[in-house]
């Protein structure tokens, strides 16, 4: 295993083999040759890769198999007639009409996409408002609809309902199962499933797993992102699906569409000519920033003459913001923390910056390294899941390892023109048209089987009872940031 492994002690347990290629995340230093450490700095080390993203599982030699899954209630979906040579499709738009930010920017993508193709007869974007996005207006099949009037028809009124973001508690399977014949989910990631810090509480990390799991369940398809996804839906849900998952990977060819609107940072005003690296993305702990500002620390004293440049949100939940200039030692006044940029600031960082530094340890899909090479930059990061994938033959760091990562940016620096090339080359067969056609193909072998089965809804003793909980829940956490304000107060 590259890197080393600890091997832990554990009395009439056996053994366990710690994974020594993220030593540097999780501070322990692997060794080549395997020792024994105590059971205690085990739960330490697994605590700490959890909140990394980077899930570890128990287990013993002689383990029973799991129990067999459950039996669920069911019902049997009513025949409807097959579908035309053209489909509608009905997207669930609630996220449209909220602020930019990127799942809004590859629905888009994905929707223009669509209706270019002759067999889409229409997409019908459904939300409280019924309007069109403005990005959207006056293209060609595409319409708009309150949910109040798709309801009303008293029938299915697209062939395809589709939500194409990640499941959470706006989903509504009853309105979605009266208004199109068939239901699919996208499943962008299981960051927020895996990670418990990035709940107020161990109880609202257990409904979102909970939550997460029904609408699964529910949905008469599931699409993913990568590959990677995609068999971690397969695992996880096993004999609990209503089909096997779809890997829907995501197109990149709108980077290349026109020259992006750039600005410089507020905060960088006074760069000028002066070198920088920069690291894009909020504060969560699986985006690894404190371990980018431990590399930058090492490049320092190795003869990095630039500065390190941290732009995104300061999250409450989850954070690595008190690690991160801890991190940097002697190097603290070269690193500069700007906040959440605009997307022409964050073109401009992409597109000046020598290196930009991504050590993310979770991702769904992982665009930013496209994103930096269409603007002609580097990008340093670690080979894994969906990175692994979609960029399988360019220059990448194998390990989260200070000194291996340091020297993947000194080569990036010095060359990084080989590099950029390569992951525009990867990104050649990633485009919206290959999504869409992708996308097609999953509809139309989900509309094929028409009377697929179909887990029951909750009833409504069950979702009074969640009603109440997630009351409960709400009252609480407004009581728990009260007090923290008075607290810091």
């Amino acid at each position: 295993m590259p890197g080393g492994q600890w091997r832990a002690a554990a009395p009439a347990a056996g053994q366990w083999f710690l994974n020594g290629r993220i030593g540097d995340l999780v501070g322990f230093e692997p060794v080549d040759t395997p020792r024994m450490i105590d059971a205690a700095d085990v739960d330490r080390w697994i605590d700490a890769a959890n909140a990394r993203g980077l899930a570890h599982l128990w287990h013993r030699d002689g383990d029973s198999a799991p129990d067999e899954v459950r039996a669920r209630p069911v019902v049997t979906r009513a025949d409807s007639p097959p579908p035309s040579s053209t489909l509608g499709v009905g997207i669930d738009a609630a996220w449209l009409m909220a602020g930019e930010s990127g799942a809004q920017v590859f629905v888009v993508e994905m929707l223009l996409a669509l209706v270019a193709r002759t067999d889409i007869g229409q997409v019908i974007l459904l939300s409280a408002q019924g309007t069109v996005p403005r990005r959207l207006q006056g293209v060609p099949k595409i319409a708009a609809m309150t949910w109040a009037a798709a309801l009303a028809q008293g029938g299915p009124v697209v062939d395809i309902l589709h939500r194409p973001y990640q499941p959470d508690d706006q989903v509504d399977f009853a309105a979605y199962r009266r208004v199109g014949r068939c239901v699919v989910l996208t499943v962008l990631d299981f960051i927020a499933y895996d990670i418990a810090n990035y709940h107020e509480s161990p109880r609202a990390w257990r409904r979102h797993r909970s939550r997460f799991d029904e609408q699964i369940e529910l949905a008469d398809g599931i699409f993913a992102i990568s590959h990677a996804v995609v068999r971690r839906v397969d695992s996880q849900f096993a004999g609990r699906l209503a089909g096997p998952a779809l890997a829907t990977e995501l197109g990149t060819d709108h980077l290349a569409d026109e020259a992006p609107a750039m600005a410089v940072p507020p905060g960088l005003g006074d760069i000028g000519s002066e070198p920088f690296l920069v690291v894009l993305g909020n504060d969560f702990g699986h985006k690894n920033r404190d371990f980018a500002v431990r590399v930058f620390a090492s490049l320092c004293d190795r003869g990095y003459a630039g500065r390190l440049v941290l732009a995104g949100f300061h999250l409450d939940l989850g954070s690595s913001y008190g690690y991160e200039m801890a991190a940097a030692g002697r190097h603290t006044s070269r690193v500069t923390r700007l906040g959440p940029v605009t997307a022409a600031e964050r073109n401009w960082l992409l597109g000046r910056a020598d290196v930009v530094l991504y050590p993310t340890s979770a991702e769904g899909f992982g665009l930013v390294p496209f994103e930096a090479a269409a603007l002609g930059t580097p990008a340093a990061f670690v080979r894994f899941g969906p990175l692994a994938e979609t960029m399988p033959g360019v220059d990448a760091c194998d390990q989260w390892r200070v000194v291996p990562f340091a020297e993947l940016v000194e080569r990036l620096c010095q060359e990084p023109e080989r590099q950029v090339t390569s992951i525009k080359a990867a990104a050649t067969r990633l485009t919206w048209d290959r999504h869409a056609a992708t996308l097609v193909q999953g509809y139309r072998e989900l509309l094929a089987v028409p009377n697929r089965p179909r887990r029951a809804l909750p009833g409504p003793s069950r979702q009074a009872w969640r009603a109440a909980t997630d009351l409960t829940a709400r009252l609480a956490a407004a009581v728990a940031r009260r007090a923290a304000r008075l607290v810091s107060a």
